[in-house]
């Protein structure tokens, strides 16, 4: 059990890791990095909705993913799948810090800053939902 909790800790360190690092850095890279040619206005105004509902859904197959993750992780007994369903869960949400910079480099910083926004919502989920994590760990225990 304190090795499963110690693992789960481990996780969580990662999955913060995955959120703060794009959250700093991407912002930092769109700012610093000299874009010398945009994107037409016509093609932002295509691709910009295009990758905000790529994001959107994103998210919500990363909760649909996390989900099943998890009741696998609790019907097998496996403790090792849990952590894999936060890191997993946590590397979707920074995909979406991603979609900002391309969004930035391509010349809609503004737009940049609504992808970094929904990752930072999606970690600050992930954080409300780490108890689960938890409760799974100890039902993994249990029927193992």
């Amino acid at each position: 059990m304190e090795q499963q909790q110690k693992a789960l800790g481990t996780a969580r360190m990662i999955a913060t890791l995955l959120y703060v690092a794009p959250l700093v850095v991407f912002p930092w890279i769109g700012r610093t990095a000299k874009v010398s040619a945009s994107l037409d206005p016509k093609v932002l105004g295509i691709l910009v909705p295009a990758l905000l509902f790529v994001g959107v859904t994103d998210y919500v197959i990363s909760l649909l993913v996390e989900r099943r993750l998890l009741a696998q992780a609790r019907d097998a007994g496996a403790p090792q799948s849990v952590v894999t369903a936060a890191v997993v869960t946590a590397a979707f949400g920074a995909s979406l810090a991603v979609y900002g910079l391309v969004v930035t480099l391509l010349g809609a910083p503004a737009w940049g800053g609504v992808f970094y926004v929904l990752c930072a919502v999606h970690g600050l989920h992930l954080m409300m939902r780490w108890p689960s994590y938890a409760q799974a760990v100890e039902q993994t225990d249990q029927s193992a």
